[in-house]
């Protein structure tokens, strides 16, 4: 009995120390903070998968999403949306600072959010479907896209207690509403008016709406925010450039270099155009979204293994090969997709890895094209086959009548036309035929 006592105390025990080692639910010691800026593309979903996913990791009590976005790609957006609904903690929504805007498909991500917050002097809507280039949609395309937008903003709007009605008319109407209208509504667009982050936190730690609605995750009430310190999550640097393509005027400008680079490498063959050429396109469709980003990340890594080769068969004076190094860096921005914190979680590749690979692909090359220019003047100092007529020389194996022959310092195919040559036996050089040497047999003298 005694023994079954002890093993009881025992679990006991362990089952206390791990009650004190796993922290409460929800509970988080900090409040992660992303952006949500300029057009909504691949690159801004990726960025806020990975940002939802590091917040949830690394022990963070929320989500704050700043969003300042006039729209964008619908596929885009439904990965940002389907991000924020499975995220393990609460995600808050807030459209700031003053004069900011959540436009079309940043309506949708708004609305997502567990608490949907604005500042100050900003408005949202304008939710209509659009072509790629503003332009609008056939009508049966149209009809279909509309509706599909309409069920999903209304579903969102639905589980979190705000209005449906205006929600839909801003998909079928392109209804916009600023923040004031937008609380005035009943039930309200969003949550609330906060023009910082303390007066947001502050509101939200109430536990419910101005109309009695409460904020919930999961059907629990929201943790405690206020006076949590906020850590900003960022892009890293090279989600930050690429994300600059995706303006249609630099799109546009990239596709203009791209199509004028191969052209002109079709009709004044020198490859740096054509590189250029290529880089730009692949660039225009990464930043178009017409290529999924690791896609494009994997093809300008292969473009620029294949500037290295070719700049070991060709002289560049070094363009093949930084096009190469920019092909590589540029491959491993878009595949790596890892956000900026204090403590990131890191996916995709490996920052290290990159580095590493780039640093080791320059070594070797470096290497083989220096080993190639060494050769290259090996070759200058060595004598021309025209030269060696006259040249006196040995035979280094039976010429009868062809065979090898020595001479000049280097070995070459030789025709005798004196007889035969024995090996080890003098010979004078007396014409040449392509890279064969004709030689005789050089009598010896006394």
């Amino acid at each position: 009995m005694s023994a079954v006592r002890r093993a009881i105390a025992i679990a006991a025990l362990l089952l206390g120390v791990a009650s004190l080692a796993a922290p409460a639910a929800g509970a988080g010691d900090h409040v992660t903070r992303l952006h949500l800026s300029g057009v909504i593309d691949q690159i801004n979903a990726a960025y806020m998968e990975e940002g939802i996913k590091a917040a949830g990791s690394s022990g963070a009590a929320a989500v704050l999403i700043v969003i300042d976005s006039p729209g964008g790609e619908l596929t885009s957006m439904d990965r940002i949306l389907e991000a924020i609904l499975a995220s393990p903690i609460p995600v808050i929504t807030w459209v700031a600072p003053e004069g900011a805007r959540a436009g079309s498909a940043a309506t949708f991500v708004t609305l997502a959010g567990d608490v949907a917050a604005m500042a100050p002097s900003t408005n949202i809507g304008a939710a209509s479907v659009v072509g790629s280039g503003g332009e609008d949609l056939p009508t049966t395309l149209d009809r279909k896209i509309t509706n599909d937008a309409v069920a999903r903003i209304t579903e969102l709007a639905r589980n979190h207690g705000r209005n449906e009605t205006w929600a839909e008319s801003a998909v079928r109407d392109a209804a916009s509403a600023s923040v004031t209208e937008a609380l005035s509504m009943s039930p309200p667009i969003v949550d609330l008016e906060a023009a910082d982050t303390d007066a947001l936190f502050a509101e939200i730690d109430i536990g419910h709406r101005s109309d009695g609605y409460a904020y919930t995750f999961n059907g629990e009430p929201l943790p405690r925010l206020s006076g949590l310190p906020v850590i900003d999550a960022n892009m890293n640097i090279g989600q930050q450039f690429l994300h600059l393509l995706s303006d249609p005027n630099i799109a546009f400008i990239l596709f203009t270099i791209g199509f004028y680079g191969i052209l002109a490498e079709l009709f004044h063959p020198n490859l740096v155009s054509g590189a250029l050429g290529a880089i730009a396109i692949l660039l225009a469709f990464i930043g178009s979204s017409s290529l999924p980003l690791n896609v494009g990340g994997l093809f300008l890594i292969l473009l620029g293994i294949g500037l290295f080769i070719l700049e070991l068969h060709f002289t560049s004076y070094g363009f093949l090969t930084a096009g190469g190094v920019v092909c590589f860096v540029l491959g491993a921005f878009a595949l790596y997709t890892g956000v900026d914190v204090n403590n990131p979680v890191r996916v995709g590749v490996s920052p290290i890895i990159i580095v590493g690979a780039i640093l080791l692909s320059l070594a070797y090359f470096f290497l083989l094209i220096r080993g190639l220019l060494q050769m290259r003047a090996r070759r200058t100092t060595t004598l021309p086959i025209a030269s060696l007529v006259g040249a006196g020389g040995t035979a280094q194996t039976l010429i009868s009548p062809t065979g090898i022959a020595y001479a000049g310092g280097e070995a070459w195919s030789a025709r005798s036309r004196g007889g035969e040559i024995r090996p080890g036996n003098p010979l004078r050089v007396v014409g040449v035929e392509g890279l064969e040497l004709i030689v005789e047999p050089e009598e010896k003298d006394g």
